[in-house]
């Protein structure tokens, strides 16, 4: 689970859904949910075509 006072990630955000394989990395197209919620949902835009949600306690964001 994430920590709730952590900063949401903004829209144009790269991130990556699994550490091990860089080709899962994607960049954030909007938010769903507050800085309340326990694990507020992204819709990703995936680097290899697609898009899809996932909670943010799943994504790793670039520092």
């Amino acid at each position: 689970m994430t920590d709730t006072k952590a900063p949401l990630p903004v829209i144009g955000s790269r991130c990556w859904r699994d550490l091990i394989s860089p080709e899962s990395g994607a960049t954030v197209l909007s938010l769903e949910g507050d800085s309340s919620d326990a694990d507020p949902m992204v819709e990703l835009a995936y680097d290899e075509g697609g898009s899809g949600w996932w909670p943010l306690s799943t994504l790793v964001f670039q520092q």
